[in-house]
């Protein structure tokens, strides 16, 4: 009898156990679907509360979505699975992408004018000031070695000569979108940048600086640090700044990590 106790008790304690780590597996499998929503472009509406989508919100794999544009897009993540793009499929349907992560920087001085029309190209991001160095052979900057953007404004073609740190080049939002004395409303735009050197001037290139709102910034990536608080400094850096240039654009490497260190001493 003791016996037979004895093989129940065993029987129901392994049932026990079982169970608690079907249980533990339920949750780990449902978490896998789960995804904190880090940024929408455009809008997207969840169609059984029409309520629209917005950062922080959690979105669960299956859950109907309607996309009001084909452009709009949201940036989510999980801790488990990674970051994905949503964006609009055939048939009212939604796609989950992988997002990119193999968005590369490069750091150091830019040494020549090759270098310089490779970097000032596409969508730029620039977080705060930037200081960007130049090699000084090839740059030198003072009274009458310069760079200046051309930029159109209100049908105006505008010349911006840009401030220098000895050999590091300045771009400041507040001193780019300012005429005579007098800032005006900040929209993205297409410029062109020039090198003028002995009186003649030189095309670099023509780019979008983009000057990302640093509070709508933080908001995000604050969503991005948490989701991988357990992954180490390096990983959680490469990652903000493939998300960045995926949804914002080509971050400089330095200027980037500058402003990790000083807000999340991240370095």
């Amino acid at each position: 009898m003791k016996k037979n106790t004895s093989i129940l008790l065993a029987i129901l304690t392994a049932a026990f156990m079982f169970s608690l780590m079907g249980g533990k597996e339920a949750v780990k499998l449902s978490a896998t679907d789960k995804y904190k929503v880090i940024k929408v472009d455009g809008r997207i509406v969840f169609q059984k509360t029409s309520v629209e989508m917005k950062k922080g919100d959690i979105f669960l794999s299956g859950t109907p979505l309607r996309f009001t544009t084909p452009q709009s897009r949201a940036a989510v993540i999980s801790s488990l699975k990674g970051r994905y793009v949503l964006s609009a499929a055939e048939k009212g349907q939604t796609n989950i992408l992988p997002a990119a992560n193999n968005i590369s920087s490069r750091a150091g001085a830019l040494l020549n004018m090759v270098d310089l029309r490779n970097h000032f190209t596409g969508r730029y991001l620039i977080v705060g000031t930037m200081e960007l160095e130049l090699g000084k052979e090839a740059f030198p900057m003072g009274a009458e070695n310069f760079f200046y953007l051309v930029y159109n404004h209100n049908d105006e073609q505008i010349r911006k000569k840009l401030s220098y740190n000895g050999d590091y080049l300045i771009l400041d939002k507040e001193e780019i979108y300012k005429i005579d004395g007098q800032a005006i409303p900040y929209e993205e735009k297409e410029m062109t940048l020039f090198y003028r050197k002995d009186g003649q001037s030189s095309k670099v290139g023509t780019f979008t600086p983009v000057f990302a709102d640093t509070k709508e910034l933080k908001e995000e990536v604050n969503i991005i640090l948490e989701e991988y608080n357990e992954k180490d400094t390096n990983t959680k850096i490469k990652e903000i700044s493939a998300y960045l240039g995926e949804f914002y654009g080509k971050p400089q490497k330095e200027n980037l990590e500058a402003w990790l260190k000083i807000e999340y001493d991240l370095d």
